[in-house]
């Protein structure tokens, strides 16, 4: 007879991964293509939009094979059809909702007839050669993309100190637990951080760094005021200090008009106060 004991589930949560640094990657990945989305809408022309997909596939295809086939804007005049510029088309929607081009009146002054959407075949290497002379004016796929490609690890390593400290942070919960009540073991800083507005009687800190001491940072221990009828233990080694920080509190009561009532059976405050 074998006989097993424990429980068989186990769970994948919390996960063990890095979480907050793999938020922050997506992150910088959703920031660099809004970016490029935002570029994409408001700084490219009609033209550089509508050819974007066949100035990538000519570049990536001719390496491949010499034609393919593409789907080009041309404008038609009394002697010729020929592939059409931004300065000769303004894009519109027609009454059905469909987003095509027209002429402007400059091009018609010039001749121009009508748009005519020609699909052909076309050498890869001659055609994306025009599309980057006359359409993307030199730019190359990594010039287009390069305020997103910028974007990217600014935004990493922007967000990668406070995604370190929530990871070690996490890392700590996922090790000794996470604490629902009871006490804490906090420092100076730490305490003042969660007392923030806090306007009650103060405790001297001399055990600041050096940056607090520069930035004048922690030189009190500040009670909440509506927490000074609590109760408080003040624990330590004989000369550690325990008489001082009751002199200090007893000090700020005074200063205050306000009455303390001492149990001393040492007379330790009596010749003081």
């Amino acid at each position: 007879m074998r006989t097993e004991w424990g429980r068989d589930e186990r769970t994948d949560w919390p996960s063990s991964k890095p979480v907050y640094t793999i938020a922050l990657l997506i992150l910088s990945v959703a920031a660099g293509a809004g970016v490029e989305c935002v570029r994409y809408l408001r700084d490219w022309t009609p033209l550089e939009r509508q050819y974007l997909l066949t100035y990538v596939g000519t570049e990536i295809a001719g390496t491949v094979r010499q034609n393919g086939r593409y789907t080009l804007l041309e404008v038609a005049t009394r002697k010729e059809s020929r592939l059409a510029l931004d300065s000769e088309v303004v894009p519109v929607v027609t009454d059905n909702g469909e987003k095509t081009f027209a002429l402007t009146s400059e091009a018609v002054k010039q001749g121009a007839l009508r748009l005519e959407w020609h699909r052909a075949l076309y050498d890869n290497a001659e055609l994306h050669f025009f599309l980057s002379d006359w359409i993307y004016h030199d730019q190359t796929l990594f010039d287009l993309g390069r305020p997103a490609l910028w974007t990217l690890p600014i935004v990493f390593l922007v967000g990668l100190w406070p995604a370190t400290w929530m990871e070690r942070k996490r890392i700590r919960v996922l090790r000794y637990g996470r604490k629902l009540r009871g006490p804490d073991l906090i420092n100076v800083a730490q305490f003042n951080w969660r007392h923030r507005r806090s306007r009650g009687m103060g405790f001297g800190n001399e055990d600041r760094t050096a940056l607090e001491r520069m930035l004048g940072l922690n030189k009190k221990l500040r009670i909440p005021l509506v927490k000074e009828n609590r109760h408080f233990e003040i624990m330590g080694d004989t000369g550690a200090g325990k008489t001082q920080l009751i002199i200090q509190q007893l000090l700020q009561i005074e200063e205050r008009n306000e009455v303390a009532i001492v149990h001393d059976p040492e007379r330790e405050y009596t010749p003081r106060f």
